[in-house]
């Protein structure tokens, strides 16, 4: 049996973008009043899009390869759960306890609510139509747009020698004689521009990367260093390629600890790497490839550690590598990243295109001030979906694994730090991702808190403007331990005297298209702890009709990610705030706080441990708030359970109901509109 849940599509109003808005709302009486009208589909149905195709569900993390819990869906009941709007008067409320679900502390980015304050109107006023999701081109709120360097900060321009097929794919003759032949007089170019002097991205020295004579446009490298004060600029139509050769990547030069399948999967150096340095850019119209399609090659002749194809025909590739491990042997892929920032201050991404990454695309852990600014990220293209792995599956965002998109996280502590003044504690803060495009085959973006509580703290991150394609979506966790050792940080706002893990996340005018998740909260009870305040406004969503691990879920905040053994660690998920959400087609949800005597727990592969099962039971409700929150469909699957739930004025249609540990507080209905979603779902910004 199937059932849908009916609104009246509001009037689509072509507006100009207003930055600073306030709210408008239309009451329940108006809704209920025209609830048979048709079926809110305004902002389309289908769930395949553009240039983005259909996901896997199996998510990965930086330390673990982790499998997600497998929580057995309860159907949507709406005689269990009546749709909202609900009136209050029939729906006794049941207030929130201060203690668990204190006032949020601010978040840096002012928020972006949904339009303009209008008062109250009745059945025969028709609303304004709500904020134009994914449309803006400009938020004042925001720092300026970082721009590409003056002709004056050039320090070293190199030309391509190389040339990329029509594909934009190398030929094997490229690096026949040289697995990285650009390698050298690019790091010595980086090395000769060190500028400690530099304050910030105009003054920095720049390496540029251009084009050379008879249509030359490409370089190879292997693993590069970037240096304080050094931007490199990799020109329109150039391509930098990362070498495919694994020696180009081991941490120790002679021991091979690259390109194999092992326990862990720390054995890569990136192909940029810029560890303890302070303002540092890679900007530019150009492009970062990182070749994970194709066969791998070595510079070390018969090198027993380069891993070959089960059928003997030729070597494997970085993804084949991925795949084996991660869906086969279930270990680790050791496979490079293309651009590591580790434990500096002042990173900037801005316009470069990045793509075919062999695993994580950008990851800044514990650094303190990145931004990502006009960056594109598309995993795998197409010359290689035309390609088929080692077991004959075509090349996609599912086979393409541990391709994460934008990882920001926290670090351990750090005790040097030479030409980087400052202390560095391992915290990840001050970041901001704007109107970038991510399609991959991971979470287009994980924010993380450290696997254990010697990792610092995350905190004032800031995503706008921004669509998210094929990926797990956009996600926090699963690592969310870090406190710093319990040190005290006076950046952090403490909930009731606990200073949280991850903190003051800005997530507005986003669009998630074709990823099989879409605001998710994941973690366990191996690696979490508290996470607070984090904010979602403004968001459209669009799930696929299906993945290969499971069915999507626009919506998902879980503690119980993957089975591993109790740590002590436990999730607390609070003061979570969506506002302004709508999911377009049907999709599953789950709301969960963590319970120590869940059944959950008592599922295959967890395990108490040596710190047995906590008695009195642990539990921390997950304490999230919903305003405006739209699904145009009946949700396919609903799961709630020991959770905190207060609706807002502008309410939900999702059927949230005082049950499984479950209290729900309604605010009196006042009027609003949905999200408008009509220009949100667009195709890849391709070059």
């Amino acid at each position: 049996m199937t059932y849908d849940i009916h609104f009246l599509a509001p009037r689509i109003i072509t507006r100009p973008f207003r930055p600073i808005m306030k709210y408008t709302r239309f009451n329940a009486a108006w809704l209920a009043a025209f609830s048979a009208a048709l079926t809110l589909s305004a902002c389309g149905g289908s769930s395949s899009s553009q240039g983005a195709s259909q996901a896997s569900a199996t998510t990965s993390d930086a330390v673990n390869n982790d499998t997600p819990s497998a929580t057995p869906a309860a159907p949507f009941d709406p005689a269990s759960n009546p749709a909202v709007p609900v009136d209050p008067a029939s729906t006794p409320a049941v207030p929130l306890d201060p203690a668990s679900d204190p006032v949020a502390p601010p978040v840096v980015t002012p928020d972006q609510p949904a339009s303009d304050a209008v008062p109250a109107s009745d059945a025969s006023v028709t609303p304004p139509a709500g904020f134009q999701v994914g449309t803006t081109t400009f938020d004042p709120a925001l720092p300026p747009e970082p721009a590409l360097p003056a002709s004056s900060q050039i320090c070293a321009t190199l030309p391509a020698t190389l040339t990329a097929q029509a594909n934009g794919l190398l030929p094997d003759s490229a690096d026949a004689l040289d697995t990285a032949p650009d390698m050298s007089r690019i790091q010595a170019a980086l090395d000769s521009c060190k500028n400690t002097a530099s304050t910030g991205l105009a003054t920095n020295k720049v390496v540029h990367l251009v084009s050379g004579p008879n249509g030359a446009n490409a370089f190879i490298a292997g693993a590069l260093n970037m240096s304080s004060g050094t931007t490199l600029w990799i020109d329109k139509g150039v391509t930098l390629f990362a070498s495919r050769d694994p020696r180009r990547y081991d941490k120790t030069k002679g021991t091979a600890s690259c390109g194999i399948i092992t326990a862990s999967d720390n054995g890569c150096l990136a192909l940029i790497n810029a560890s303890k340095i302070a303002n540092a850019a890679v900007v530019g119209d150009g492009v970062i490839d990182g070749r994970g399609g194709s066969p791998l090659i070595s510079s070390v002749a018969n090198d027993p550690n380069l891993m070959k194809r089960p059928d003997g025909n030729g070597t494997m590739s970085w993804w084949d590598i991925g795949w084996m491990a991660n869906k086969v042997l279930n270990q680790a892929q050791n496979n490079p990243r293309l651009v590591q920032i580790s434990n500096g201050r002042n990173f900037t991404l801005y316009r470069v295109t990045l793509q075919n990454a062999p695993k994580f695309h950008v990851v800044p852990s514990g650094i303190d001030g990145f931004t990502a600014w006009g960056v594109k990220i598309y995993t795998p293209t197409a010359a290689y979906e035309a390609m088929k792995n080692y077991l004959g599956m075509p090349y996609s965002p599912d086979t393409a694994k541990n391709t994460d998109g934008i990882d920001p996280g926290s670090s351990g502590t750090i005790t040097s730090n030479a030409g980087n003044p400052g202390v560095l504690t391992g915290d990840a803060s001050n970041m901001l991702i704007a109107y970038t495009s991510i399609r991959t085959g991971d979470d287009n973006m994980a924010i993380k808190g450290g696997t254990g509580t010697v990792n610092g703290r995350t905190y004032n991150i800031t995503v706008a403007h921004s669509h998210f394609y094929s990926g797990h979506g956009m996600s926090i966790g699963s690592e969310m331990a870090g406190t710093a050792g319990g040190k005290s940080n006076p950046d952090v706002t403490p909930v009731n005297g606990v200073l949280p893990s991850v903190s003051n996340i800005n997530v507005y005018d986003l669009v998630i298209d074709g990823a099989d998740n879409g605001l998710r909260i994941k973690s366990d009870w191996s690696r979490s702890g508290l996470i607070s305040n984090i904010r979602y406004s403004n968001v459209c969503i669009r799930t696929p009709d299906s993945s290969p691990d499971g069915k999507p879920q626009a919506l998902i905040f879980s503690p119980y990610y993957s089975p591993t053994t109790n740590a002590q660690l436990y999730p607390n998920f609070q003061n979570i705030s969506l506002d302004g959400v709508r999911i377009v087609n049907a999709s599953s949800y789950t709301f969960q706080g963590f319970n120590s005597a869940s059944p959950v727990l008592q599922g295959s592969g967890w395990n108490a441990g040596t710190s047995g099962w906590p008695n009195p039971p642990v539990v921390n409700p997950l304490s999230i708030s919903l305003n405006n929150v739209v699904a145009d469909v009946a949700p396919l699957n609903f799961i709630v359970a020991d959770a905190l739930v207060s609706i807002g004025a502008g309410g939900t249609s999702l059927p949230f109901a005082n049950a499984n540990g479950v209290q729900v507080t309604r605010a009196a209905s006042t009027t609003v509109s949905p999200v408008d979603c009509s220009q949100a779902f667009v195709p890849f910004p391709m070059q």
